[in-house]
């Protein structure tokens, strides 16, 4: 256990492109007690990994809403390698550093040389990974360039990130976990998370009054869930808001008549069926008995997701928006050109037929037939209209004759009319920034290293695919990709996102002016793109592409449950 212990702070060391080590030794005096985290001379700075911010979640913790930490201590605590991943059923992808119910921790990154008394801007990154997977450990996620990128452009910040229960272990519910009061756990984590800020990072040099919450896919709809927390009460715990494809909206709200069932089949399976409170029972159960037993890949559907539970999350999110409880405070808010190619099932959707009864019979619909056939004739078979976006009249058929057709709609339903919908009324409100990320990206080979990067763009059939603009928001150069206008493109992108998380603005000296989206009439979007490979560059557009259908959506967005 110990070697594997000094192999995983060896490759915590490589993952943040540590150099050298030195003797420094940074230190940090948190409520609780003194923790000692890593030096990273090539960086100058500091990190302190795998905080904990909350109690074990395992035992009588698990299915509870998070506990404080109640213990203190004298000396020194080590916080040098990232803290176990929550569970999930991806152990080989998401516990490089372990995974166990004793999860809840956070990461900072902080340049080394700030000044005694001064306070930072600070951001919470909140992983994505469908709700279901992930964790803040994974390195796509590695905060040491944005850090690095806030001290070129001349506005510091910290950098942090936060593990969260996820799929069942997170949003299981019942009427015995209503009536408990134990519900949405993984928001309640993350709140959780966001008062240990609050309350101790000024002891890292970070302005607890200054607080931006960032997420990507499941981690942005987390932040849009957040702005809606108890019907838009902050409690001082962010300030803004960064949300890279995906809505509040943009999840499903299952209710007990989805949830009952696989609960009752897991007291069934862990034996608990007999005694008189289930879910104390299950609290008893050993992790490996019951942790097949939530394997979200297992659940069918969608798996587990936040629900309505009239506390925490007192309604839908669409009908929390268009009253205005959600959050007043200044968005960065975007999504991806063709988000639709990560969700289009492949190689079956060929006839108008097809993708009648895909839409009418998938889960998360919930369309009636009349609705269906709109969609139809307001998406018609025109490969040219399709997605990816501009690849005319290519039909990538070998993913399904009617593939293209299927992403448009699909990417608009998830993602396009949410956000539509979103930046309307988010804009009523505060100063909000729209984006349209267009740039197709970079797919770097297996054996691609640091110094030595290989590999070409996404396949054409993904186009501008989910999770494509992270790697230059984070302007990590293992997945920006090698070439000059790629490292440019993360460049601008990464300050844009600096300047937003000091001021709430991401304009800047030598940025592309981004209007806000109230400035125009009908919304004005950012195009976010490469000047090369056959793009000019980053342009504004009013948001007005495939608004018939993006509109339409909206409009019967409620009958998705949401």
């Amino acid at each position: 256990m110990a070697n594997l212990r000094d192999f995983r702070a060896g490759l915590v060391l490589l993952l943040l492109g540590l150099t050298s080590l030195t003797t420094a030794k940074p230190l940090a005096n948190v409520r609780n007690g003194t923790y000692e985290g890593l030096y990273l001379p090539s960086f100058d700075q500091d990190v302190f990994l795998g905080i904990p911010y909350a109690q074990s979640t395992g035992g009588q913790n698990r299915f509870r809403v998070p506990q404080s930490l109640n213990q203190t201590w004298d000396g020194i605590r080590p916080a040098k390698v990232y803290g176990n991943a929550c569970p999930s059923f991806r152990p080989d992808a998401d516990g490089a550093y372990g995974m166990s119910e004793d999860c809840l921790s956070i990461n900072i990154v902080k340049p080394t040389g700030l000044k005694k008394g001064q306070k930072v801007p600070v951001v919470v990154w909140i992983h994505g990974g469908s709700y279901q997977v992930g964790t803040s450990a994974l390195p796509n996620y590695n905060l040491t360039y944005l850090v690095q990128r806030s001290m070129e452009v001349g506005k510091p910040i910290i950098a942090t990130s936060i593990n969260y229960r996820k799929g069942g272990w997170g949003m299981m519910y019942s009427i015995e976990i209503q009536g408990s009061g134990n519900t949405n756990l993984a928001l309640r984590d993350m709140r959780k998370g966001l008062a240990w800020i609050s309350e101790n990072i000024g002891a890292f040099g970070g302005d607890k009054d200054n607080v931006t919450i960032w997420g990507e896919s499941a981690g942005s709809f987390a932040v849009g869930q957040l702005l809606m927390t108890y019907g838009g009460r902050t409690d001082g715990l962010f300030h803004r808001s960064i949300q890279e494809s995906g809505s509040a909206a943009t999840a499903w709200y299952n209710g007990s008549d989805w949830y009952q069932p696989i609960y009752n089949k897991i007291v069934q399976q862990t034996n608990c069926t007999d005694w008189p409170d289930t879910l104390e029972c299950l609290r008893t159960i050993p992790y490996k008995t019951i942790s097949p037993f939530l394997d979200s890949s297992k659940v069918g559907g969608p798996g587990f997701y936040p629900t309505v539970d009239g506390d925490i999350f007192p309604n839908y999110p669409t009908e929390l928006l268009h009253s205005g409880r959600f959050a007043h405070i200044p968005h960065l808010y975007g999504s991806n050109s063709d988000e639709g190619t990560d969700n289009a099932p492949p190689g079956v959707i060929n006839t108008d037929q097809d993708l009648y009864a895909y839409l009418l019979g998938s889960t998360g619909y919930n369309f009636p037939p009349s609705v269906v056939s709109e969609l139809l004739r307001l998406y018609p078979d025109d490969p040219a209209q399709g997605i990816p976006l501009n690849t005319g009249s290519e039909r990538f058929s070998e993913q399904g004759y009617q593939y293209k057709r299927a992403a448009a709609i699909i990417g608009d339903a998830f993602y396009h009319a949410p956000r539509l919908d979103d930046a309307r009324w988010y804009s009523k409100y505060s100063p909000t920034y729209i984006y349209r990320f267009n740039t197709r990206p970079f797919q770097n080979s297996t054996n691609a290293t640091y110094t030595d990067l290989t590999g070409s763009l996404a396949p054409a059939y993904k186009g501008v695919q989910h999770f494509s603009e992270v790697a230059f928001a984070f302007a990590n150069p293992q997945y920006v990709g090698p070439w000059p206008e790629y490292k440019a493109l993360s460049k601008q992108m990464s300050a844009q996102w600096v300047n937003f998380i000091n001021g709430g603005d991401p304009n800047g000296k030598g940025l592309p002016k981004w209007p806000k989206y109230s400035d125009g009439v009908k919304g004005l979007n950012l195009v976010i793109q490469a000047n090369g490979r056959g793009q000019n560059g980053s342009f504004v557009e009013t948001d007005t592409w495939r608004l018939a259908g993006r509109e339409f959506l909206t409009k019967w967005a409620r009958r998705r449950h949401v």
